[in-house]
């Protein structure tokens, strides 16, 4: 048995934190509380001065692409073996900063399988992963961008075999293209439509039927009408979404995974903005501001929010995860409380994990995260990790730095 001595534990489900100890067995929490019995204890790390939260969920990444340019095209044309390389160097870098699971949308010819397989057996250090696969698409000339993450299906019943196909590689989820993309060839328009209501409602009968759900790539706000019609069980982006869309949202169940890091980490970043495209520094500029306020809307009109940063898009790293709930908070309205909930409940329960993952409960996964200081007072907090542990096992350890 391993202890948590004398952290402050954070409840998800009181937003609050509490003096407690944790003990940790086989990777899970055993039990959490003051003053418990240590007979059996094997090892004991103090945890006084530590704000202990669950490992942090990201709902939308993509670990195989390279962030230092800001030309997408540039890496379309990388051999697997270096895409490989990158994602574990990728994975390491988000572990380290406290996101203890991924969502990865949009992978590069499955060899992000092959590093999830490799995390798991302990080879090398990652987050939990749960993977798309190649996202669905129709014909477009941004596939000449991402190569290898996409998987063109025109029509039903080619969307049908390709969603089988994902599946048949190891897919956790379905990821639909239901609208155009920002990041894309100059000719695409990220507020038309795509994949018609017929094909979401193809991937989603296949996802479905197979226990796994459905993230949709959506800017427009048809294509969101269409998804969320389409039963599909997340809305990616959501930029053009008007206030009767998002009450039907809030009305299904659809979560919302915002991606805000996406426009504000590239606006940070001078070398990816450099390095842009100007028809893709015009998109991002000209939506950003309207992409936050359709966030902020949606938490006011009641939609289930759930952390997702997009991270592998310009200027957006692999490690600055975190810097989502900071801008949920700071910008989009959310609450600490409540942006902490995006990546701990909320994300857990669009995974299908809530049983296992998204809060510090006995029997739960032992992912834990703590900071020096109060995430409830300075929500920036969250991006200054000390201490992560992964399934009872200490990933990184800061507290002396």
């Amino acid at each position: 048995m391993r202890w948590l001595m004398g952290g402050q534990v954070y409840d998800v489900s009181t937003g609050s934190f509490r003096t407690a100890d944790i003990g940790i067995a086989h990777g899970r929490i055993a039990t959490v509380g003051s003053g418990a019995r240590r007979e059996h204890a094997d090892d004991t790390i103090d945890a006084t001065g530590l704000w202990l939260l669950p490992g942090l969920i990201d709902c939308h990444v993509h670990l195989t692409l390279p962030t230092d340019a800001g030309d997408p095209a540039a890496s379309a044309n990388r051999s697997d073996a270096a895409i490989t390389l990158y994602a574990a160097g990728a994975a390491a870098r988000t572990l380290h900063a406290g996101i203890t699971t991924v969502r990865d949308v949009g992978g590069w010819n499955y060899v992000e399988m092959a590093v999830r397989d490799a995390v798991n057996s302990g080879s090398i250090p990652g987050p939990r992963m749960f993977l798309a696969g190649r996202l669905l698409s129709i014909t477009t000339s941004t596939v000449e961008y991402y190569p290898g993450m996409y998987e063109v299906a025109d029509g039903v019943d080619a969307v049908r075999v390709a969603a089988r196909r994902q599946l048949a590689k190891g897919a956790d989820l379905i990821k639909v293209m239901a609208t155009g993309a920002m990041l894309s060839s100059e000719t695409e328009d990220s507020r038309a439509i795509q994949f018609t209501l017929e094909e979401l409602r193809a991937a989603v009968e296949i996802a479905h039927d197979n226990h796994k759900h459905v993230a949709a790539h959506c800017h427009a706000l048809r294509g969101i009408e269409n998804a969320v019609e389409a039963g599909v069980d997340s809305i990616e982006h959501c930029t053009f979404a008007d206030d009767a869309v998002l009450r039907k949202m809030a009305a299904a169940g659809t979560t919302l995974v915002p991606t805000v890091c996406a426009g504000e980490l590239l606006f940070r970043d001078p070398a990816a903005i450099a390095s842009m495209p100007p028809h893709l520094l015009t998109r991002m500029a000209e939506f950003n501001d309207l992409h936050i306020d359709a966030i902020r809307r949606a938490h006011q009109l009641g939609v289930a929010i759930a952390m997702g940063t997009d991270a592998g898009t310009p200027g957006n790293h692999h490690g600055l995860n975190a810097e989502e709930c900071v801008l949920l908070s700071l910008k989009a309205g959310l609450s600490p409380q409540e942006s902490i909930r995006t990546a701990t409940v909320n994300a857990a329960r669009l995974l299908r994990q809530a049983d296992h993952l998204g809060a510090l409960d006995e029997g739960k996964h032992a992912d834990i995260i703590g900071m020096c200081e109060n995430p409830l007072d300075d929500i920036t907090a969250l991006t200054r990790v000390a201490l992560v542990i992964k399934a009872g096992e200490v990933a990184r350890d800061e507290r002396g730095a």
